[in-house]
């Protein structure tokens, strides 16, 4: 959808790199993806437990609906997933 045609019907019809929000106790809040790093077996007495995340942005086809959805902060993402994977 990136490219600007639409996968499922070929439209050119592209809504690109719309907000998506979600309600929270104080309004609209932007979608984000969250990973939060595991505890690792051995650490000092001083440790902070890292993560990260990114923002969800939405291309939307116009004509048929057909959604996609991409996450920013990818390489910093991964490497907290990562952590969390043997």
């Amino acid at each position: 959808m990136k490219n600007g045609s639409c996968p499922k019907c070929g439209s050119s019809h592209v809504m690109a790199d719309v907000d998506v929000h979600d309600r929270g106790q104080n309004g609209a809040l932007p979608l984000r993806v969250h990973i939060t790093e595991p505890e690792p077996p051995n650490h000092g007495f001083i440790w902070k437990q890292g993560s990260s995340s990114g923002v969800v942005r939405a291309w939307i086809c116009a004509a048929c609906g057909h959604t996609e959805l991409y996450t920013d902060n990818l390489a910093a993402l991964y490497e907290s997933y990562r952590k969390g994977r043997p």
